[in-house]
């Protein structure tokens, strides 16, 4: 074999074996959805609201499955965008804090998860994600300016792209709608490239270019705002799947009105059992529009 011959396999493999063109192989490091389960026959009463059953589709043809609770009287909704595991019904019990917290709630499921259909990718999430905004503002009669996008570990990149989509081009593309009324970013990643190479060191041979697109640069988007739209991360300082770091470096990176609340003793997805009255008050002043200034260097921050 020539050495030319040689380099050009290798740089075959190389490509190959990329994540942005190998999607079989890194859709099951990346996504671990599980089916609905037979036995959960209706969406849950929390709080003494009753649940809906929800469909609605995306602009991949995907007919993707939620819950979704009216909350009287609250003037605000939530969009749930989950993590990268399991399906809605893991999520109940932070649903209901979002309740408590004083506002509506949308949660639902990827493509591939739960009893949304089609398979979840990178791009997938990213037009779930628009979906569910849409759904919400044509079927709901909610404004995008009353939407709280709210993500989980995974789905920070997704609360943040529609954030950025949404604040730029309104879901209609025609620049009609103003901006989501805050964005909340629970446990989420710096990058995804960055998460992924801390999990799996051998993907550091990959430039930014050669991961999926959108990119999930959350970092970068978010030093790069355009449009003010309010900030709260929340993350746990025990966390071991993603650590605080990252939300800190995106907090300090991020550019408008902004606060970040680090969860003392909490991990990645134990807020319910760790610090669930902390979550509703601080979550329910930044619904309400009263959170300012809560940072590293305020006497609540960290605060079990």
């Amino acid at each position: 074999m020539s050495l030319l011959a040689g380099a050009s396999i290798a740089s075959f493999v190389y490509l190959g074996l990329s994540p942005r063109l190998n999607n079989p192989l890194y859709r099951y490091l990346l996504f671990y959805p599980t089916p609905f389960p037979d036995d959960v026959l209706a969406a849950p009463t929390l709080e003494g609201i009753a649940g809906e059953d929800v469909y609605f589709q995306g602009d991949m043809d995907q007919r993707l499955h939620g819950w979704f609770w009216l909350n009287p009287g609250a003037n605000r909704v939530a969009i749930f965008n989950h993590g990268n595991a399991g399906n809605i019904t893991i999520r109940d019990r932070m649903c209901t804090l979002l309740l408590r917290s004083g506002c509506s709630v949308l949660v639902y499921d990827y493509q591939g998860f739960g009893r949304s259909n089609g398979k979840p990718s990178v791009h997938g999430i990213c037009s779930d994600g628009m979906a569910a905004l849409n759904y919400v503002v044509s079927e709901r009669g909610f404004t995008v300016d009353q939407v709280i996008l709210y993500g989980e570990s995974l789905g920070v990149s997704v609360a943040t792209y529609v954030a950025r989509r949404a604040a730029l081009n309104g879901t209609s593309g025609n620049g009609s709608q103003p901006g989501p009324a805050g964005v909340i970013l629970q446990s989420g990643f710096a990058s995804l490239r960055r998460i992924a190479v801390e999990h799996y060191p051998f993907l550091g041979i990959y430039p930014q270019s050669l991961f999926p697109q959108p990119a999930l640069d959350n970092l970068s988007i978010l030093s790069s705002w355009e449009h003010k739209v309010p900030l709260l991360f929340i993350h746990g300082d025990r966390d071991i799947v993603i650590p605080v770091k990252h939300s800190i470096d995106m907090y300090e990176a991020a550019i408008g009105p902004k606060n970040i609340l680090r969860l003392s003793g909490t991990g990645h997805s134990d807020i319910f059992e760790t610090a669930a009255e902390r979550f509703v008050e601080i979550v329910g002043e930044f619904i309400d529009g009263r959170l300012v200034g809560l940072e590293p260097g305020d006497a609540r921050y960290g605060a079990a």
